[in-house]
């Protein structure tokens, strides 16, 4: 004996979410298009009356239609396996979306090999349309990404010191004064040998705490003061 299916429910549309705002159709394309013409009172009616339905445009169709791509690519160099340990880019990926989302624009997410690997990619994406920019972290001195995205014409979000990034939009953590602190800190707490355990010396971020740690140990005139380089694994901290 078999059992009558549930008919599917049926497929909320932009219809849909305009009723239950009380709004036109093009008010709610405007909203998701974060154009003008909408008071914030009324968007945000739209934007309540969206989740309320489980709504959300369609990316790949208002593509087409606009001659846009509403996806950001972030590749990373990394295993996954170390990925997934790092609390790091759990939390900077979280974040990205979180963003990404208020705009309904997607993340594109990759995991290289090496930076060579990453440059034939945002190649690939560029040309091929899939994204309207990128997300680049994790730089080197001298990095090949710099010359390959402007020659590209690629927009593109740098996550890295300005020493680094060529003339990049870049975003950054003031790496130096964090480790300089934190020494100062230990020793005013009267230890005089103090060593970091630190990440890949080929990090540029690496470089530039690698040289801070140095100059205030010489600064405080420590006993002793040692550096290791890590792949950021839990072994290799231990």
């Amino acid at each position: 004996m078999t059992t009558p299916s549930t008919p599917p429910a049926p497929r909320v549309t932009i219809k849909d979410v305009a009723a239950r705002a009380g709004v036109s159709k093009g008010a709610v394309s405007l909203a998701f298009n974060h154009k003008p013409g909408l008071s914030d009172a009324t968007r945000d009616r739209i934007f309540t009356a969206a989740r309320e339905l489980g709504w959300a445009p369609n990316l790949t169709a208002r593509s087409l239609s606009s001659q846009r791509v509403d996806v950001v690519g972030l590749a990373i160099c990394r295993p996954a396996r170390l990925l997934g340990l790092e609390p790091f880019y759990m939390e900077f990926v979280s974040g990205v979306e979180s963003v990404l989302t208020e705009r309904s624009c997607s993340l594109l997410l990759r995991l290289v090999r090496n930076l060579e690997e990453e440059v034939g990619l945002q190649d690939a994406w560029w040309r091929g349309k899939q994204v309207s920019g990128s997300i680049l972290v994790d730089f080197r001195a001298d990095d090949p990404r710099v010359a390959a995205v402007e020659r590209l014409g690629m927009p593109v979000v740098a996550v890295g010191h300005p020493s680094l990034t060529g003339g990049l939009t870049s975003v950054w953590t003031d790496d130096a004064t964090a480790v300089t602190e934190a020494v100062r800190y230990l020793a005013a707490l009267g230890h005089r040998r103090i060593a970091r355990v630190g990440g890949a010396a080929a990090f540029g971020h690496t470089s530039i705490r690698t040289a801070a740690f140095d100059e205030a140990a010489r600064a405080l005139t420590l006993a002793g003061a040692w550096q290791v380089a890590t792949d950021f694994s839990g072994e290799a901290g231990a």
